[in-house]
C-alpha cells in the first residue's frame, strides 16, 4: 500500500508551477495515475515550459521544488519540450492533467501532439513491423546455427561458424 495521494498532493504541485511563470503544462503520467504507485516507484511528472526557458536548469530547479513537495517519493520529471512524440503523446492521452496555465495554450499543445503522432504513427507501426521481422530473423539464424553445430559435432567436423 502506498502513502502517494495525489489530490492532496496537487495543491503543492500547482502552486509551484504557478509561481514559475515558465511552466505552463503539468502532467502526472505512469502508475501513479492508476494508483498502482509501489514503495519503490517514483512519481513521473511531465512540464511544458516556455520556449525561451533554459531547459537543465528549469528541470533541475523543477525536480528540487517537486521532491519537496512530494517528500515520500522520488521525482521522474520529463520536459515535453523536447520529448519524443510518442512519449509526449502517451502523457496526453493516459495521463492526468495537473496544472494549466492557460486553456487555449494546453488545447493546442494537445492538439499539435496529436497531429504529429498521427503523421508519425505509420512509421512507428513499420518500425515496429522490422524490428519483430529482425528478432524472428534472428531466432531463425540461431537455429540454423544450433543445428549446424549439431550436426557438426556428429559427423566430428570443426565448428566454423559462430
Amino acid at each position: 500500500m502506498s502513502d502517494f495521494d495525489i489530490h492532496t498532493l496537487q495543491p503543492h504541485i500547482q502552486a509551484i508551477a504557478h509561481s514559475h511563470s515558465q511552466v505552463r503544462l503539468v502532467y502526472l503520467f505512469g502508475s501513479s495515475v492508476d494508483g498502482e504507485i509501489g514503495v519503490m516507484s517514483d512519481v513521473d511528472l511531465a512540464v511544458l515550459l516556455t520556449h525561451d526557458s533554459p531547459l537543465f536548469h528549469t528541470r533541475a530547479q523543477l525536480t528540487h521544488l517537486f521532491s519537496i513537495a512530494l517528500a515520500s517519493k522520488p521525482i521522474d520529471l520529463i520536459i515535453l519540450n523536447v520529448a519524443p512524440v510518442e512519449l509526449a503523446y502517451a502523457v496526453i492521452a493516459q495521463g492526468k492533467l495537473l496544472y494549466q496555465r492557460e486553456l487555449a495554450e494546453r488545447i493546442e499543445y494537445e492538439a499539435n501532439i496529436m497531429s504529429r503522432y498521427g503523421d508519425y504513427l505509420p512509421l512507428l507501426r513499420a518500425q515496429r513491423q522490422d524490428i519483430l521481422k529482425g528478432e524472428q530473423h534472428e531466432r531463425r539464424v540461431q537455429r540454423y546455427r544450433a543445428a549446424l553445430g549439431r550436426t557438426q559435432r556428429s559427423i566430428g567436423a570443426p565448428a566454423t561458424l559462430k
